[in-house]
């Protein structure tokens, strides 16, 4: 016993130098504090130990009463030096304390005792300590918490039933029809500002429905009336570009012996007319979007007007926005039978269309307006009829008021279709002259056929925008005449234009007219 207290002393005083080993280079300062904390450790484990104290960090060994005694004595004082010296006191080196770790962990030797109980004491702990793998196990089962083992089908089941739970318990509440009429009308026991508010609610709930239904239909027609015309316009096109249609033919009249013409049906007929009978032609402007069938409701009687049937009505005879290009129902344009023409074509004919927002039918003849640069690159109209192909040059572009009949602005050349004499003629194509916002080097001859398109124009409420042309002439060049356009600063508006405050600034004595060749 004399030895091992002997070890223990020696054991515990080699611990307490620790701090003023010469590898951490600490100053004694450092070492009290290390010492203080060793002891003040070895005085907590002593008492919760009892009277056979195991000292952990001195490997199990029992110390005598008389040195724990000692032991607490210092370890006080060591306590007292620590507070009064904190300030200057450092951190115990890193190295110490990985020291300090492995001087736990190692044993030293055993020596011979004559206490079995002792050895018994020293030797059992470190196996206790570590134990058996097989009764560590044992015990980590024992002590393991319970686990789940429910098996995963069990599991989800459980988890979708939650989630119904808790579906129902978020559930909203149905609305009868009672609930929803009470949000757009006033109801009973409704203040009068709640009243006013509903009422101005259900306004513009009203408002926006029907605008947005009329915004959407005009689209769709739209789309509709292009896709419509956009299969024709395919059909005729390939039509036009590959087979092109033959000169007129004469043949000799077997009762008379003169020479007359022969008219038969060419592609346009043999593609549309059984489609619409009311099909007369086909209009196309190159280069532009302009090309569609031409339709004509015909009318015994002058008076009865037949011009609004097509409209709002396309070549299909469908309800749109978007209509048709027909001719006027006045007009006589390759009335033909068993082959022969059975009346003189009119003068003039008048053709109408609609100034479509998305340049369809008649909407991309804006252009022209006050655009020499785009008459230049489209300055001819091509009109076919169910036997022939008329050419025909654009030599007036301008704009009229569809509802001024009387003042001296007012150019009605809607109501002229034929011409009985040449003055008539020329008074005619001067007037339109005069208005043309486009110069051009077009001549205008009395005896020219007179083509007249005819759209609405946004310059003024009712203003109409007219392009005036006047047919080829046999063995003259297309583009004759129409080189060179410009912008003509001599123009007479109409009454609506000079009422907005524009200055009337038309001079006649720089009008030059068209006129018989002196």
């Amino acid at each position: 016993m004399n030895q091992l207290n002997n070890r223990e002393t020696d054991w515990t005083e080699t611990e307490l130098q620790t701090g003023r080993d010469a590898r951490t280079g600490q100053t004694d300062s450092g070492a009290e504090y290390a010492g203080a904390h060793f002891a003040s450790g070895a005085v907590r484990k002593h008492r919760s130990y009892g009277s056979r104290t195991l000292l952990k960090g001195v490997a199990g060994h029992a110390k005598p009463d008389e040195m724990r005694e000692t032991d607490d004595q210092t370890a006080e004082g060591q306590q007292r030096s620590r507070r009064s010296n904190r300030d200057g006191v450092t951190a115990v080196p890193e190295g110490m304390n990985a020291d300090k770790r492995r001087s736990r962990r190692q044993i030293p030797p055993a020596a011979d005792s004559s206490d079995g109980s002792d050895d018994a004491a020293r030797t059992d702990r470190p196996a206790r300590r570590r134990g058996d793998p097989e009764t560590n196990a044992k015990r980590r089962r024992k002590h393991r918490p319970e686990t789940d083992t429910r098996s995963a089908a069990d599991a989800e089941a459980g988890a979708m039933h939650k989630s119904k739970k808790s579906k129902k318990k978020k559930k909203r509440k149905r609305y009868t029809l009672t609930d929803v009429l009470k949000i757009f009308i006033p109801w009973r026991g409704d203040s009068i500002f709640e009243g006013l508010r509903k009422i101005i609610f259900s306004a513009a709930v009203v408002v926006v429905g029907v605008c947005t239904f009329l915004i959407s239909s005009y689209y769709l027609d739209l789309y509709q009336a292009k896709k419509e015309y956009g299969d024709m316009q395919a059909r005729i096109e390939e039509t036009l570009n590959n087979r092109g249609f033959s000169a007129p033919t004469y043949v000799e009249d077997t009762v008379t012996g003169e020479m007359v013409e022969y008219l038969d049906y060419n592609e346009i007929y043999n593609q549309f007319y059984s489609q619409n009978p009311d099909l007369v032609g086909y209009i196309r402007i190159k280069g532009t979007m302009v090309s569609y069938p031409v339709v004509q409701k015909k009318s015994n009687d002058v008076n009865d007007n037949k011009n609004d049937y097509y409209l709002y009505r396309t070549f299909h005879q469908e309800s749109s926005k978007s209509g048709c290009i027909f001719m006027d129902y006045r007009c006589h344009f390759d009335e033909v039978a068993d082959h022969h023409r059975i009346m003189d074509n009119s003068d003039n004919l008048l053709i109408y269309g609609h100034n479509m927002n998305n340049q369809t039918m008649f909407g991309s003849l804006r252009h022209y307006y006050k655009n020499p640069s785009y008459y230049m690159q489209h300055p001819t109209v091509e009109l076919y009829s169910l036997y022939n192909l008329y050419d025909y040059k654009i030599f007036a572009i301008f704009v009229t008021d569809g509802m001024d009949f009387e003042s001296e602005y007012a150019f009605d050349c809607w109501n002229t279709l034929d011409f009985a004499n040449e003055e008539e003629f020329y008074a005619y194509v001067n007037e339109a002259k005069k208005r043309t916002t486009v110069n051009t080097n077009v001549d205008v001859k009395y005896g020219d056929p007179i083509l007249t398109l005819y759209t609405c124009h946004g310059l003024h409420q009712n203003a109409k925008l007219i392009l005036m042309c006047r047919q080829v002439r046999p063995g003259e060049d297309l583009t004759e005449g129409t080189e060179n356009a410009t912008l003509n600063d001599n123009v007479l508006y109409t009454q609506q234009y000079y009422k907005f405050g524009h200055p009337n600034t038309f001079d006649p004595n720089k009008f030059v007219p068209y006129g018989p060749e002196s």
